[in-house]
């Protein structure tokens, strides 16, 4: 997949240092796998879900459920938008925000 945009996990790694492994771990799949749909990456990233508040948002945990990675998925031009990583409770504060402002 192409991963636009590193960013995202260059800062987490700095914010988060103690899951900087298993975020290497996650954007080393993303990099070198190419997925066509949703259930094909779900093998190999299982908390894969769908960001329920945005049309072709996913979210993924991250080192168990610590971190979650909100991104916007194109599988079929086999792209990966970063948008966030965030805390699980920093997370909970975007799905408020997004579930009372639907695009």
């Amino acid at each position: 997949m192409h991963v636009i945009s590193r960013k995202p996990f260059n800062e987490a790694m700095l914010m988060y240092p103690n899951h900087e492994l298993a975020l290497t771990e996650l954007l080393n799949v993303l990099e070198k796998k190419t997925f066509t749909q949703p259930e094909e990456m779900k093998r190999y990233i299982p908390s894969l879900d769908n960001f329920k508040h945005r049309d072709k948002w996913w979210v993924i945990d991250v080192s168990g459920n610590s971190l979650r990675l909100i991104s916007y998925i194109d599988f079929r031009l086999h792209k990966i938008f970063l948008k966030h990583i965030v805390s699980h409770a920093e997370y909970d504060k975007l799905t408020a925000y997004d579930r009372g402002n639907k695009e």
